[in-house]
C-alpha cells in the first residue's frame, strides 16, 4: 500500500466518525458506502462494492440506542475493505479483520467519549450563559479530535502493517480458508437474523415470506414448496387486511339497561 493510499483510507475512516456529529445521519460509515470509497481508492469500485456489500449484510442488524455499546462499523468496514483489496483477496479475509477491528475500536471510542465528558460542567457553565457560540466550537472540538485520532489509527494500521497483514493472509492454511468461506457465506444470514429481531412483527411476516422465495429460487426453477409459501403469505396478508378494517368498524356495543340512569335520583 501506497503512502498516498494510506493517508486517504485514513480520511475515510475519519470521515465516517463526522458522519452523525458534524455531518448528520449521512450513513457514511455503512460499509457499502466505505466499501465504494476504498474501492475508489485503489481503482477497483467493483470490487470495493462487493465487499462493503457483504459487510453490509452481517451488520445491518447491528443497532445502538442512546449510550448502548456497538460496532464501530464504520472503520471496521473501512480497514476491512482496504485489507481485501490491498492483499488481493475478498470478503472472506476482509471481515477476518473488519470485526475484530470494529469491536477493538469501539472499546477506543467508549474511552475517547468518556474523556469528553471532562468538557461538560465548562459547557453546562456556559450554557447557563447562553453562549451557544462556545458550545458549538467545543462540538466541533470534540468531533476534530476524533476524526484526528481514527486517521491516525487507521493510517498506522495500513501503512507500517501491511507487511503483516500479508503474511497473515498468506499464510493461512487451507483448512482455514474453507472454514472462512463456510463463514463468509453464514454471516449475512446472521445479519438478517440480528435485524428481524429488531422490526420483526406478526404483521410483517408474510413479507418475509414473499422476500425469501426469489431469494431462494432465482436461477431455479419455482417449486410447489415456493408457490405453497407465496399462497400462505397472500393469504396471511389478505387476513391482516380484512382483521384491520374489521377493528375499525366495530359497531358500538348497546349500553346496560339502566346503567345510563341509575344515579339520577
Amino acid at each position: 500500500m501506497t503512502l498516498t493510499q494510506a493517508i486517504l483510507v485514513g480520511l475515510v475512516a475519519a470521515l465516517t466518525h463526522l458522519d452523525g456529529g458534524w455531518l448528520g445521519e449521512a450513513k457514511f460509515r455503512e460499509p457499502i458506502v466505505t466499501g465504494f470509497l476504498v474501492g475508489l481508492i485503489f481503482g477497483d469500485v467493483p470490487h470495493g462494492l462487493m465487499i462493503g456489500a457483504t459487510m453490509q449484510l452481517l451488520w445491518m442488524g447491528v443497532t445502538g440506542v442512546g449510550p448502548t455499546p456497538k460496532l464501530d462499523i464504520g472503520t471496521g468496514g473501512t480497514i476491512g475493505a482496504a485489507v481485501a483489496l490491498s492483499t488481493g483477496t475478498g470478503a472472506k479475509d476482509a471481515i477476518i479483520f473488519a470485526v475484530p477491528v470494529a469491536l477493538l475500536l469501539q472499546l477506543v471510542n467508549t474511552l475517547m467519549t468518556s474523556a469528553f465528558s471532562a468538557f461538560m460542567p465548562y459547557v453546562d457553565k456556559k450554557i447557563d450563559e447562553l453562549k451557544t457560540g462556545v458550545i458549538q466550537g467545543i462540538h466541533y472540538l470534540c468531533g476534530l479530535i476524533a476524526a484526528l485520532l481514527y486517521f491516525g489509527i487507521t493510517f498506522i494500521g495500513m501503512y507500517f502493517g501491511t507487511p503483516v497483514i500479508k503474511a497473515v493472509v498468506n499464510g493461512m492454511p487451507g483448512w482455514v480458508e474453507a472454514a472462512l468461506n463456510g463463514v463468509a457465506a453464514l454471516l449475512p444470514a446472521l445479519g438478517f437474523a440480528m435485524l428481524l429481531d429488531v422490526i420483526l412483527t406478526k404483521k410483517l411476516i408474510p413479507f418475509l415470506i414473499l422476500g425469501f422465495i426469489p431469494a431462494a429460487f432465482v436461477g431455479h426453477d419455482l417449486s410447489m414448496l415456493g408457490i405453497t409459501a407465496v399462497a400462505v403469505a397472500l393469504a396471511l396478508i389478505i387476513y391482516n387486511l380484512y382483521s384491520d378494517l374489521q377493528s375499525k368498524n366495530v359497531a358500538p356495543q348497546p349500553a346496560l339497561a339502566g346503567s345510563a340512569d341509575e344515579w339520577e335520583d
